[in-house]
């Protein structure tokens, strides 16, 4: 025992001898303990910002020594996206005039003349209010209206709400400039601005603005987005002297190119395909900078037996056959595809007709058929036409939405003054009893059809059908051949000129009173431009908006 309390008192004299020490060193060595001048950090005077409408006021107590105080404001609680700085003398500040409905992180920090000794982060955060109500007045960018290096964009014009400037803005890269101009004054009286120089394939933002306006956030209205046109990384690009044919036939049966593979095709290029028996969906785009891309087909798709298909897509292309008895589709094998979409294409020569369905009890089944800003021209003039949409599967047909806007019908008996060898229809659903949604909305009929019925529904009990904004020149038969039991029509807005005979009032029309000669520019040739100005047609916005002045 005697042993080990000497044991104890040496360890505790080792220990004082080396604090000792210690504290020798540390009063001779540079790290010295210095007084400390580091300001205190701000404290807030409130619990939390002001906030009124896009402003926020911030007050603190005053630091004593502070030379000066630097205000923060972040997009992020991390600190890492600074919106703006300030810097003041004051203990409060009025940030006015910054975006609505945002949440800012905001940091108060107290600085010394020397900067080694400012205070830490006082930190707070607000959310401004929403903006007041305004007029949305720019509208949707329509894909026609985009290219790969520019984009035409369009507004409703008012003196209530004015217009001078525009800007397009990439949605997502910093490193892509934004463009932005000041409007001509024939800009602003139309409502349309065409902006070059975008980046092809980007996400792009679209402002249109009212700087007499005193406020940053009150000048610009609602913002839409769109994407420029050109192929993206995973695109393959079809070039002028490529085999279009062979590398869609070779990658159909290739199981390493996925569903859906794009290919996009060199603007003023010109190919030669045989249609095959498609197992995989795909889209065929043309280019946009130059004339649209033009594909000789000498036959008709089809699509695989017991294919379950994504989508079919075909985009800016202009197609025409080269045979008699010629389709562009024409299938009697049972199949599946969620959609198939027709944009801005083009479709001459097809003599018997473009889409149809046989084969006795062979279900086919489309999810959604979009076609939009497409023509139908010189087509028909076969003894034997089966028309535009012709599904005779014997009732197993089942279509769940087909919509066709801002499309063209016009010149069905090509090769032939006989009128009767016409394209018969635009849809005809045969003895199909799978309800359909099925909508015209923006069409222009011109000499097509004569004589003929254009839709018939006759056993899809509980179907839709959708007939607005029509322009009928033509002199063709009633627009309803049959339709199904409690099936809901909705007819707006259609107008007919002197050819149609039945008059308007069955699709709730009203009759012009003037011949398609007295309308269009130059009907016989192709030409279906709006005359008048002034015409219901254009102040109402009837038929297919492309031949609007």
């Amino acid at each position: 025992m005697k042993n080990s309390r000497k044991l104890i008192y040496i360890l505790s004299l080792i220990g004082i001898i080396i604090f000792g020490e210690m504290l020798q060193s540390c009063d001779n060595d540079e790290f010295r303990y210095k007084p400390v001048e580091d300001l205190f950090q701000p404290k807030f005077v409130l619990t939390a910002p002001l906030v009124k409408s896009n402003s926020i006021a911030v007050v603190w107590y005053k630091v004593n020594d502070a030379a000066s105080y630097t205000v923060e404001l972040h997009l992020d609680n991390y600190y890492k996206s600074l919106y703006k700085s300030y810097t003041t003398t004051e203990t409060q500040i009025l940030m006015d005039d910054i975006p609505y409905k945002t949440q800012f992180y905001i940091r108060v920090r107290s600085n010394h003349v020397n900067g080694a000794y400012n205070s830490q982060w006082a930190y707070t955060n607000a959310l401004t209010e929403d903006r007041p109500p305004f007029d949305a007045i720019l509208n949707p960018v329509e894909r026609v209206n985009i290219t790969e290096t520019d984009v035409t964009v369009t507004w409703a014009v008012s003196s209530k709400n004015p217009v001078d400037s525009i800007s397009v803005a990439p949605a997502q890269s910093a490193e892509i400039p934004a463009i932005g101009r000041k409007l001509t004054a024939d800009e602003m009286s139309k409502g349309e601005a065409k902006v070059v120089g975008l980046e092809k394939n980007t996400l792009y933002n679209v402002n249109i603005f009212d700087n007499n306006k005193p406020r940053r956030y009150d000048k610009p209205y609602n913002q839409v987005s769109f994407r420029s046109a050109g192929p993206s990384a995973s695109t393959i690009i079809i070039t002028k002297g490529m085999d279009l044919d062979a590398i869609l036939r070779t990658n159909n049966d290739d199981p390493t190119i996925p569903e859906g593979t794009e290919y996009f095709l060199e603007a003023g290029s010109l190919f030669k395909i045989t249609p095959f028996t498609i197992s995989k969906g795909f889209k065929l785009t043309g280019g946009t900078q130059g004339e649209r891309p033009q594909i000789e087909m000498n036959g008709n798709w089809n699509i695989a037996e017991g294919s379950y298909l994504s989508s079919l897509s075909f985009e800016n292309i202009r197609f025409y056959q080269t045979i008699d008895a010629s389709y562009f589709f024409n299938s009697g094998t049972a199949w599946k595809i969620d959609q198939i979409i027709f944009y801005n294409c083009v479709f001459n020569y097809f003599k018997r007709g473009f889409w149809r369905h046989q084969g006795n009890g062979k279900y086919k089944e489309i999810g959604e058929f979009n076609m939009s800003y497409c023509t139908f021209d010189q087509v028909g003039g076969h003894t034997g036409p089966y028309g535009t949409f012709a599904f005779g599967s014997a009732g197993a047909d089942n279509v769940k939405k087909a919509v066709f806007s801002n499309c063209t019908f016009m010149r069905d008996y090509y090769q032939t003054t006989d009128q009767n060898r016409n394209f018969k229809n635009l849809w005809d659903y045969g003895t199909s009893a799978y309800p359909i949604h099925l909508e015209y909305q923006n069409i222009t009929i011109y000499d097509y059809a004569y004589n003929r019925a254009l839709i018939n529904i006759p056993s899809a009990v509980g179907s839709t059908l959708i007939f607005k904004n029509v322009l009928m020149a033509s002199a063709c038969g009633k627009v309803i051949q049959a339709i199904a039991a409690n099936t809901t029509t909705t007819y707006g807005n259609n107008y007919t000129t002197t050819n149609y005979l039945l008059g308007a009032s069955a699709i709730q029309g009203t009759e012009l009173g003037v011949s398609a000669q007295n309308i269009f520019a130059d009907p016989a040739n192709g030409n279906l431009m709006i005359k008048d100005p002034n015409s219901p047609i254009v102040t109402n916005r009837v038929g297919d908006t492309r031949w609007l002045p």
